[in-house]
């Protein structure tokens, strides 16, 4: 889905938005935190948006519409047009006290660190380390040169979901369950709140994220693979990311579908049980726990753990498996300049 307006009629809708409005779908977030994702829309469209003076009001049919969505009953276009035709007609009134502010949206872009995308970092995503200033999350947009390369790599929404690892980054935040691996922290810490909103980072495969969704591809989290397992026979093609903590459920729903793409090495090594009525996830078998003894927590024969050191991806190369095929590289850093590994994942 593009907007329709000149200066972005190449951009699609970036993942943080959808991320944002899919949490609120499943009311994980209060309305107040999806009200940038909603002025980002409006700002980026020239939409002459309605304020009031009180919180935030978003008619019942919209709600509706953002579960539908979710689930895979409307496409990004048929939603986002919803939206955009709310907040054109006034249905969707945004509060004058909301905090957002377009400054923190100002760009600073990375030239030259894609060819194939325009990468870019928010001036609120900017943190210091070790004195330097440093972006923890980096933004893409489509390349309006390089409309002939995304013909040969953009997908059906419908053909391929893209599995995101929200209890894998859940499991990565500190202290946590590497607090407890280092001996900094008793057995309490294996049992983390789920993190619905902050960015994925490195661990968790922030960049496939954002790029197979400019490519079309449509995403789902483990959440959504947890509570409804069926959900991915609905597609021609699973892509599975850095997925390393994963529930009983979502491991059966994924080696039990007969076409899947093992995108990052160490998917599916150990096994959590969550809760959703407090928002946690618990390890329960994997990583040298309960026993140090216990590698993979499935004892899955196609544990591919051992190649995730490999970064630089310079000889990358996938091999069968039963169910699908693997990537023999972590492709965290090439996955958005090398068009050939993306035509791969394409035509897979």
């Amino acid at each position: 889905m593009t907007f329709s307006s000149t200066a972005f009629a190449e951009t699609r809708v970036p993942y943080w938005i959808i991320q944002n409005l899919r949490w609120w779908a499943n009311d994980k977030i209060p309305t107040a935190q999806i009200e940038s994702s909603l002025l980002w829309i409006g700002v980026r469209e020239k939409i002459k948006m309605t304020l009031v003076d009180g919180p935030s009001q978003i008619p019942d049919v919209i709600k509706r519409d953002t579960k539908k969505w979710n689930l895979g009953e409307l496409s990004d276009a048929e939603f986002f047009n919803k939206i955009k035709s709310g907040l054109k007609d006034g249905s969707i009134k945004i509060s004058s006290k909301s905090k957002f502010n377009i400054n923190d949206y100002k760009e600073h872009e990375f030239s030259g660190h894609s060819p194939l995308f325009r990468t870019f970092a928010y001036k609120k995503d900017f943190i210091t380390v070790n004195g330097e200033k440093t972006p923890r999350d980096i933004q893409f947009e489509l390349r309006s040169n390089q409309t002939e390369m995304y013909k040969r790599l953009m997908v059906n929404e419908k053909d391929a979901i893209v599995i995101v690892p929200i209890f894998t980054k859940s499991a990565y935040d500190e202290p946590g369950f590497y607090t407890y691996y280092r001996g900094e922290c008793d057995t309490k810490c294996l049992t983390k709140q789920i993190k619905y909103t902050a960015p994925h980072g490195y661990s968790s495969s922030s960049n496939a994220i954002k790029v197979l969704n400019l490519l079309g591809y449509h995403t789902n989290t483990d959440v959504a693979v947890d509570s409804n397992p069926k959900i991915l026979s609905k597609y021609k093609k699973v892509i599975v990311l850095h997925n390393e903590y994963v529930t009983q459920a979502e491991f059966d729903a994924i080696t039990s579908h007969p076409r899947v793409l093992y995108l990052y090495p160490n998917a599916l090594y150990a096994k959590v049980s969550a809760n959703y009525q407090t928002d946690t996830i618990t390890l329960v078998r994997g990583h040298h726990y309960p026993t140090s003894t216990v590698g993979n927590g499935f004892d899955w024969k196609f544990d591919n753990s051992k190649l995730e050191y490999d970064t630089t991806c310079k000889n990358w190369s996938f091999t069968k498996v039963k169910n699908g095929k693997m990537l023999n590289c972590y492709p965290e850093h090439i996955i958005f300049s090398d068009a050939e590994l993306l035509k791969a994942i394409k035509d897979y």
